[in-house]
């Protein structure tokens, strides 16, 4: 990992975080988990007897993102939010090289060791949702429950404005630049409706000396998913067609829910949300 081009740079993303990470439930515990790849960092919230559910964020998102719903979480699950490896946030991408979809999954895989999770409830959104997709197919023993929160890349392909986005994106924004493109119904990859949140995505798109972005791919084919999953996709998707992925997800397999109007962060409109994800894990039966 290199690091930061000056210290005040550091200390304004890390200021940056710990301001949004105020809005995790007080009781909010943090660990950091020595492994192969790196340190791993975990923040904890719930009672360590519920059920474990393991929190994976969008595109350097990190946990903060999951600040409008983690308070709910918690009051029935063990809830592990993870920063992902090689993303802005605290975990510290120091081993191993990551270099594809495949070396996330085995990092996943070792959290999970590293957290004594011999199983647990998966959730993710956007490119933590591709993420936890592909951790349960190649780990469908580790998932009790799934739910992907408008992943891309996991039954539909990129939309073209989307697509052209990415071409013609900025790789080192100034603060000021990435944090101008940061509103509500932006193409941010969280919940919306805090200042400090947009304030943290553009300190790490500007500052953080993050690795290479590893880019998922749509999977050759899709027949049936391994386990129970909830696919909640946002009507207003800005990264695909939200129609075209609701009808693979459910040949799948998943409970699938189009939520008209929404945004691909989806946190912003915190109760449809937090009552899918509710609802799903609390099912015993197959989902219908």
């Amino acid at each position: 990992m290199t690091t930061f081009a000056a210290a005040e740079l550091e200390t304004a993303y890390f200021a940056a975080y710990d301001a949004v990470m105020a809005y995790w439930p007080a009781q909010a515990e943090t660990v950091d988990l020595e492994g192969r790849y790196g340190t791993t960092r975990v923040t904890s919230a719930g009672p360590t007897g519920a059920p474990s559910l393991v929190l994976l964020h969008g595109y350097s998102g990190t946990s903060g993102m999951w600040y409008p719903v983690v308070g709910s979480l918690a009051e029935e699950h063990h809830v592990r939010a993870v920063d992902t490896m090689g993303e802005p946030g605290h975990s510290r991408h120091t081993g191993a090289a990551l270099t594809s979809m495949d070396d996330l999954v085995d990092w996943l895989a070792e959290t999970f060791d590293l957290l004594e999770l011999p199983t647990a409830d998966l959730c993710g959104q956007s490119l933590g949702g591709h993420l936890a997709f592909r951790f349960a197919l190649a780990h469908p023993e580790r998932v009790r429950r799934l739910v992907l929160l408008d992943p891309p890349l996991v039954f539909a392909g990129l939309s073209p404005e989307f697509e052209e986005l990415g071409r013609n994106r900025n790789p080192h924004p100034t603060f000021e630049e990435a944090r101008a493109v940061l509103a509500p119904g932006a193409l941010g990859s969280g919940p919306a409706h805090l200042e400090a949140y947009f304030d943290l995505l553009a300190h790490g798109a500007a500052h953080f000396p993050a690795s290479p972005i590893i880019h998922p791919h749509l999977p050759a084919e899709l027949t049936q998913l391994p386990v129970p999953t909830l696919v909640a996709l946002a009507g207003a998707s800005q990264v695909h067609d939200s129609e075209a992925a609701a009808e693979v997800a459910r040949r799948a397999g998943a409970h699938t829910v189009i939520l008209p109007g929404a945004g691909h962060g989806l946190l912003a409109d915190v109760e449809p949300v937090r009552s899918l994800v509710l609802e799903h894990l609390r099912r015993k039966d197959a989902p219908a």
